[in-house]
């Protein structure tokens, strides 16, 4: 699979249930020797006030479930 072709897809917190957008907004933790990749830092969207307020959140690689059709399911 390319990543053009993974871009477009949604990440999601299974555990949660909460959407963290799309791969494209993500960032990826990589080892620049071997090309392993150890995790995605991807957007964390969180309501205080009715204000929502953007951080980051370090998604280790191991914990991605399913790359679906549409989803990227991961377990935090």
């Amino acid at each position: 699979m390319l990543l053009s072709e993974i871009g477009d897809k949604e990440i999601v917190d299974l555990s949660k249930g909460s959407l963290h957008g799309k791969l494209w907004d993500a960032e990826m933790l990589f080892d620049e020797r071997t090309g392993v990749i150890h995790s995605l830092l991807v957007p964390d969207f969180q309501s205080q006030s009715g204000i929502r307020m953007k951080g980051d959140l370090q998604l280790p690689w191991n914990s991605i479930i399913v790359v679906g059709e549409d989803l990227i399911i991961f377990k935090s």
